[in-house]
């Protein structure tokens, strides 16, 4: 339903208009610069201190690209992800700037799976156990933790929404467990199959074992997830047993990888940490590593990323039952947005597991 501005100003959201401008990845300064404001306004109109008037409003949402209907409250209530709520990497390589637009866009992913999830029912989350970790703990308590986990197969099936967002270079993924259900993101640009399965364990951690005290780029937690990520990639025992003896062949590694979708530099990370190659080996390998170029493209074939399939599913059953993508937009006051939506990563096909 297309609202008037004077409607869309009695409904209007501070959350939302903060939600849009980070999306555009721009500064309430450049806003205020854009819609011929100042950026005290912007600041008190994202706080709702005060309220923008019509004409205002519209011409907020001209400049931001989005249909007037996405600066007013959802009729669904929804927790949005936040940058000091959600896992992210290392701060000192991903700008603020960069962390806010990935929220954001994961709140746009939180509110498209509230309005799904009236019409549909998803898997529920049900990790199996509580497998929460003290962040200062060694990070080999981690090995534990993967090794708990070993039945999870698919991690969409235990009710985890994933999608696939064309994020910074800096950000490889990341996840929120402050909502109904938890949110993984995971970039696109370096289109890796090993990496992108590494990124997908490394935020499952999180959601596994850090959710209920969440620190963006906490050191012991960083640690934790990676060690999770290797352990559940290639356990212990099985890396042993195929770790080659005698004379180094990279074959080996080039085998390895392969078999249990792990890249060659993961490979030495975990042999170091298992003791299978000394710290002096581990340098001189991932140096040579360097020099070959192995860090951007490894030997192999090029193998494309698990791609995530459950919300795909989930709006493919609704049109094929009459629900438009269009009406459930329009439900989350999401109208218009079908460019935002497309930058997730859906394609819509006919479900195999969800069922109304």
């Amino acid at each position: 339903m297309r609202l008037e501005p004077g409607s869309a100003a009695a409904l209007f959201s501070p959350q939302r208009l903060t939600q849009a401008r980070q999306m555009l990845g721009i500064s309430r300064a450049e806003l205020a610069r854009r819609a011929d404001l100042s950026a005290a306004a912007i600041s008190q109109y994202e706080t709702g201190t005060t309220r923008p008037r019509p004409t205002t409003l519209a011409e907020l949402a001209l400049k931001l690209n989005v249909p007037l209907e996405f600066l007013t409250a959802s009729r669904t209530a929804v927790p949005l992800p936040t940058v000091d709520t959600a896992f992210f990497r290392s701060l000192r390589r991903t700008t603020q700037r960069d962390r806010e637009r990935a929220a954001a866009f994961a709140g746009l992913l939180a509110q498209l799976v509230a309005e799904i999830e009236r019409r549909v029912t998803l898997p529920v989350y049900s990790p199996l156990e509580d497998l929460a970790l003290d962040p200062d703990a060694d990070p080999e308590a981690a090995e534990d933790a993967a090794r708990e986990l070993r039945v999870v197969r698919l991690i969409e099936r235990h009710g985890v929404i994933v999608t696939n967002l064309a994020l910074s270079d800096d950000v490889d993924a990341f996840s929120w467990t402050d909502g109904p259900r938890p949110l993984m993101l995971l970039g696109t640009d370096k289109g890796n199959f090993e990496r992108s399965r590494f990124n997908a364990c490394h935020e499952l951690a999180h959601i596994t074992c850090h959710a209920a005290d969440p620190a963006p780029a906490h050191p012991g937690m960083e640690r934790q997830a990676h060690r999770f990520a290797g352990a559940l990639l290639i356990p212990a025992e099985a890396l042993c047993d195929e770790w080659p003896r005698g004379r180094w062949d990279w074959n080996d590694m080039i085998r390895i990888k392969q078999t249990w979708g792990i890249s060659i530099n993961a490979l030495l990370i975990r042999a170091r940490q298992l003791g299978l190659i000394t710290p002096a080996t581990y340098q001189n390998k991932i140096k040579y590593v360097s020099r070959m170029g192995w860090r951007t493209r490894e030997p192999g074939p090029a193998i494309a990323p698990e791609l995530p399939d459950l919300l795909n599913q989930a709006l493919g059953l609704l049109i094929a039952n009459g629900v438009s993508v269009e009406e459930i937009a329009e439900g989350g006051n999401l109208l218009g947005a079908a460019p935002m939506l497309r930058s997730l990563g859906l394609s819509p096909h006919a479900p195999l597991r969800v069922e109304i």
